[in-house]
């Protein structure tokens, strides 16, 4: 446990940690120690990502082994590939939340994006978006004769379709300005029977467990988050933890049950099952009466645990939902720059790390505003740095489409150059997809985590050159930076 600072920032957290550590209960830390060193040609972008099975294909970096393929594709050619195939699969998951869509409406009828998005597009090979973009994109995957240059511009095309994705779902959505979020350990401290929840189950069920849960079990509290934004009965469901403390907390003793909707890690469920915690996943039983008897089955045979998180780390705001209640905030803030901070926990980082120290560093900037979303929102959250009390506070958005209410929000005011945006991590190719989208749209963006670029000076190139022509620009590192490195690069004067 020598290394535990390095794991995570937060007390708590490294109190469980050791705790886990001690009773033998692997977590996410350790699985990601077990695979070092992790692949290195795929970090690089030279692991080849056709599909073709004659490979695998690598391409030696240093020039002293394989330069190309056995179909004769060059370095250049697979990371460029590999940079597509990466923003198709992230334009896939944002369709997933569209299940029946056949036909993509005007996706950018809504100002600014109407006047922002089609003079990108335009720049990007001038036909219009459509979902027939993606099919297109995985052709080009099947060992084509598309240059470097054609499969960058593909790539930032499909960015550019998860925004429009994602800008339907929030027009789909209830108009809502705002809902009310608690995060912190201190929810743990009055329930004796918790039910934890993670991934995304349904809203409906949720709210009829709840309330069951509260008759039977007397307190206000009986399902927490363990990472994730659920909207439930006017709010989001309290949560306890960041994504990445999430198997910490199952470790705790505090959690009687879990409910596993989609989208929840499988190390979730795994954990449950080597710890006795009964779970629910989404294809179980919703049956209220069933869950609520097996927590109490679970509270009867536990033996106290030693956790007891003090009652006042508590924290609580308002997530913004709407781009018009961010702009009212701009307007009235009269800021010069907005700083926008986000992304899911990774092992690659101490947990909240980069977060907790950025975001208290850049509020001491004259003239700027921040915003955050994701984990790294929940952990500035936890710090207290979101409270009313702060003064200005440190604004959370809404988790999935923080960014793009950011960038209506500015470009509404014209104000599109004072946005930068920050990604601590990227946890799925959909963050890829969303932030090579924002750069597309003339948003300054860095990602605190390596990418697969590395490979190919000259894909770095042409994709700083391209995007550069929009206005935008993409910075990212060849290791994972120091909190100190993002902070120098949000406050980076321009030449």
């Amino acid at each position: 446990m020598e290394t535990i600072y390095f794991k995570t920032v937060d007390p708590i957290s490294q109190e469980l940690l050791r705790s886990a550590s001690q009773r033998g209960i692997k977590v996410h830390w350790d699985r990601y120690e077990r695979l070092q060193p992790q692949d290195g040609f795929l970090r690089l972008g030279l692991s080849c990502p056709f599909g073709c099975l004659q490979g695998p294909c690598r391409i030696d970096p240093f020039g002293r082994g394989p330069d190309r393929g056995i179909c004769g594709l060059d370095r250049d050619g697979m990371v460029a590939a590999l940079l597509l195939r990466l923003t198709v699969q992230g334009a896939l998951e944002a369709m997933n939340e569209f299940p029946s869509l056949k036909k993509i409406p005007n996706i950018f009828r809504s100002a600014p994006l109407d006047r922002i998005a089609p003079r990108a597009i335009k720049k990007l090979g001038g036909q219009e978006l459509s979902l027939e973009e993606i099919s297109n994109a995985a052709s080009l995957l099947q060992r084509p004769l598309a240059s470097p240059e054609d499969l960058i511009i593909k790539a930032l095309r499909l960015g550019i379709l998860t925004l429009g994705l994602l800008e339907i779902k929030k027009m789909e959505e209830k108009a809502q300005r705002s809902l009310p979020l608690q995060a912190g350990y201190g929810l743990l401290a009055n329930g004796d029977r918790i039910i934890g929840v993670c991934g995304q189950p349904s809203p409906k069920f949720l709210e009829t467990l709840a309330k069951k849960a509260s008759q039977n079990f007397g307190h206000r509290r009986p399902l927490l988050s363990l990472g994730d934004w659920i909207p439930v009965n006017g709010g989001f469901l309290p949560c306890v933890c960041t994504s990445g403390e999430a198997e910490l907390l199952l470790a705790s003793g505090k959690i009687h049950l879990l409910i596993a909707g989609p989208g929840a890690d499988p190390s979730m469920v795994e954990l449950c099952l080597s710890l006795g915690i009964p779970f629910i996943s989404s294809h179980d039983t919703k049956d209220a009466k069933k869950i609520l008897r097996l927590v109490q089955e679970k509270v009867d045979t536990s033996s106290p645990t030693s956790f007891a998180p003090d009652t006042s780390l508590i924290e609580e705001t308002e997530v913004i939902l709407d781009a018009k209640e961010l702009e009212e905030i701009l307007k009235k803030g009269r800021a010069r720059k907005l700083f926008l901070l986000g992304g899911a926990d990774a092992p690659q980082q101490s947990l909240g790390w980069i977060p907790m120290e950025v975001a208290s560093s850049l509020r001491g900037e004259k003239g700027c505003l921040i915003a955050a979303w994701g984990d790294a929102a929940l952990w500035i959250l936890k710090k207290g740095l979101a409270s009313p009390g702060n003064k200005p506070p440190v604004y959370i958005l809404d988790e999935q489409a923080g960014p793009l209410l950011a960038l209506k929000a500015l470009g509404a005011i014209r104000k599109l150059k004072a946005l930068q945006v920050c990604f601590s991590s990227l946890k799925s190719c959909r963050d890829l997809a969303m932030a090579l989208g924002l750069a597309s749209l003339s948003v300054k963006i860095s990602v605190a985590v390596p990418l697969p670029l590395w490979g190919s000076e000259k894909v770095r190139n042409l994709l700083a050159e391209k995007l550069g022509a929009q206005g935008g620009s993409l910075t990212h590192f060849d290791h994972a930076p120091h909190a100190q490195e993002i902070l120098d690069w949000f406050l980076r004067k321009e030449a």
